[in-house]
């Protein structure tokens, strides 16, 4: 199996992990990850790095996402979602189409987000989660979240649907509570899709049905993005034939990185061979000198 980015699209219900897993059975193909963790109620774009492409997972999740949400008025949870339990219900309870505009073009702009209790984010060690189920207060730092773009897509008089760009970090299920306060109306996301990570859209995101059913032919390599194309973001410097074997040895060194990395501006940059194939992403110490940080 050539190494590569597959754009799933996730089905509610399951968690991440398990679409994960799904691909690796489907692809027969022991060297898989996701690139951003979506909740089991969430659907959408999940990147599964496959084979050589495990390797890059973590510079994936670093890019922007949008999601459209919809919020049910009326009922809080714990969880932020409907899959929580409620914490407070006003049945009836509604806001007008310019307060709840204007409460989210507010979000617009960077600001510290404390993430839901029940979130992956570890405390001592300990998943959030695993202690807000066991009925613990669970203290979390707040962290530095940017938003880009926030708008009022449809309103109903018991829900509303919303566009959210938001930078790596930002919680939805934070929003019924942030949102609900400014509105002073109890809020819990309804559903949530995920349309959009970096590159990756819902529009080239392939179901695992479909997946299955392309499985049984010969031509599954199509459905990978190439890792030179699912780095696209990082600028690219082509290793002259004579130096290839010396990067995959994890040594830099040569006339061609001085002239590159004398022309370079950023911190990160993908070495390719002339055939674009991935050999290393370097990066920049505090130094200024360049250095392999993640062979491939």
């Amino acid at each position: 199996m050539t190494a590569g980015v597959l754009v799933v699209d996730k089905p509610r219900g399951i968690t991440s992990f398990d679409a994960v897993q799904a691909v690796g059975r489907i692809l027969k193909e022991r060297k898989c990850g996701h690139a951003g963790t979506l909740d089991p109620m969430a659907t959408g774009v999940l990147p599964v790095c496959v084979g050589a492409a495990t390797k890059i997972a973590g510079y994936l999740t670093e890019e922007e996402k949008e999601y459209e949400a919809a919020f049910a008025f009326g009922v809080a949870t714990d969880t932020g979602d409907a899959t929580g339990k409620p914490v407070e219900e006003r049945p009836g309870a509604t806001a007008p189409e310019g307060a709840v505009a204007e409460a989210l073009a507010a979000l617009v702009g960077t600001f510290e987000q404390v993430p839901p209790a029940y979130s992956a984010v570890k405390v001592g060690g300990v998943r959030s989660y695993t202690l807000a189920r066991k009925g613990m207060e669970v203290p979390l730092a707040a962290r530095r979240v940017t938003v880009r773009e926030a708008r009022l897509l449809s309103i109903g008089p018991d829900r509303f649907r919303a566009f959210l760009a938001v930078s790596k970090g930002f919680y939805v299920r934070s929003l019924p509570r942030d949102l609900g306060a400014r509105l002073g109306v109890p809020l819990t996301v309804s559903e949530l899709r995920r349309t959009r990570v970096g590159p990756f859209r819902v529009e080239q995101a392939v179901t695992l049905d479909a997946l299955r059913e392309r499985a049984r032919g010969p031509d599954t390599a199509s459905l990978l993005i190439p890792i030179a194309d699912a780095l696209g973001r990082l600028p690219s410097w082509e290793v002259p034939t004579e130096a290839i074997s010396q990067v995959r040895n994890g040594r830099l060194s040569g006339p061609w990185l001085v002239e590159r990395a004398a022309a370079e501006r950023g911190d990160l940059a993908l070495l390719l061979t002339s055939r674009r194939e991935p050999l290393a992403i370097v990066g920049r110490d505090p130094a200024g000198l360049w250095k392999i940080v993640r062979g491939i």
